[in-house]
């Protein structure tokens, strides 16, 4: 398991291709070869369906969600829930084109607790540049900290803060971050709801 993390934490998150991203995210089961099903490009999201691979030791029957940076492709979501889908508010048509021959998601319906990329674009493309998980659903940035959301090998959140002009990684580990790590890295509580922060007093929820 150790070897595993270390070596998830190693790996760049991103690639060339929409194909290339969402195979990033996955492994191989054993004996088997990462064959590309189906592909569907529309604007600048992507969707991808990947044979024989697995994550988190279960087999991958959903089309992974991509989206392109500055810096190339990224795995955002295994789109077997419908609401991973529409938390990144893709559009009707572009949503119905991008998922044209794939497997319909689950329907998880009303969505809750699900954030999407907030911040300027430049500042996004330089912590999610920076993640590693298989996947990135979200990276918010407030002010001078940023929390980024990652899940596939486990789950849980990185969170960076700008210092002269750049982002750098503060912590990262698996679970959701509370309070008491807002509290423990000094992150104002004006960022808390804005971060999704479980056990923040919010008004309403993310």
């Amino acid at each position: 398991m150790i070897a595993f993390a270390a070596l998830l934490a190693a790996a760049i998150s991103y690639a060339q291709t929409p194909e290339s991203a969402a195979i990033h995210a996955l492994y191989a089961a054993k004996d088997a070869k990462l064959v590309v099903e189906r592909s569907n490009v529309v604007g600048r999201y992507g969707a991808v369906l990947i044979r024989g691979g697995l994550m988190e030791g279960s087999p991958v029957t959903s089309p992974i969600l991509v989206e392109h940076f500055s810096f190339g492709w990224q795995a955002l979501e295994l789109l077997n829930f419908q609401c991973r889908l529409d938390a990144h508010a893709i559009g009707a048509k572009d949503t119905t084109d991008l998922m044209r021959g794939f497997p319909k998601p689950r329907d998880d319906r009303p969505c809750k607790g699900m954030l999407k990329d907030a911040g300027s674009q430049k500042d996004v493309d330089a912590i999610r540049k920076q993640m590693r998980g298989p996947l990135t659903p979200s990276v918010v940035v407030s002010g001078e900290f940023a929390l980024g959301q990652w899940y596939g090998g486990g789950g849980g959140d990185s969170l960076f803060k700008k210092r002269n002009g750049h982002w750098g990684l503060v912590t990262s580990g698996g679970g959701a971050m509370g309070v008491h790590e807002m509290r423990q890295f000094n992150v104002p509580r004006s960022a808390w709801c804005p971060f999704g922060i479980w056990d923040a007093k919010c008004p309403t929820k993310p």
